[in-house]
């Protein structure tokens, strides 16, 4: 589905909703998103995209987590150098949400107004 809309280096598996709904990611966040990969130069591994209500809930998501919008990913990220090169260039790229947790890195396209960085427990 995501791949449909643009051709980029993530599958659909990555981006769409992993219960099979077919919820997928805005065009805008793929396209952000490849920037990014292209920036950092390596292949990055998104854990979470999309949600639906059910796969959101199911998996501890927020209520009204941004991944229900199809407007966040999570990227797999387990070292301290690379996880600060995606949020140093996150944020240029107008990521405006980044949540920090010890396994991955959450990035989000929330209004500039609501522009935020926090961590995970």
């Amino acid at each position: 589905m995501a791949n449909k809309i643009i051709k980029t280096h993530f599958s659909d598996r990555e981006m769409d909703c992993h219960c099979g709904c077919g919820k997928t990611v805005s065009p805008e966040l793929l396209v952000r998103l490849e920037a990014l990969r292209s920036m950092i130069g390596c292949p990055l591994s998104v854990t979470s995209g999309a949600r639906c209500e059910t796969h959101n809930r199911e998996s501890g998501g927020k209520p009204g987590s941004w991944h229900l919008k199809g407007l966040a990913v999570d990227i797999s990220c387990v070292d301290s150098e690379f996880r600060g090169e995606i949020i140093r260039l996150a944020g240029l790229l107008g990521f405006n949400g980044i949540g920090v947790a010890k396994t991955f890195v959450h990035l989000d396209l929330r209004s500039v107004g609501e522009r935020c960085c926090f961590l995970y427990d």
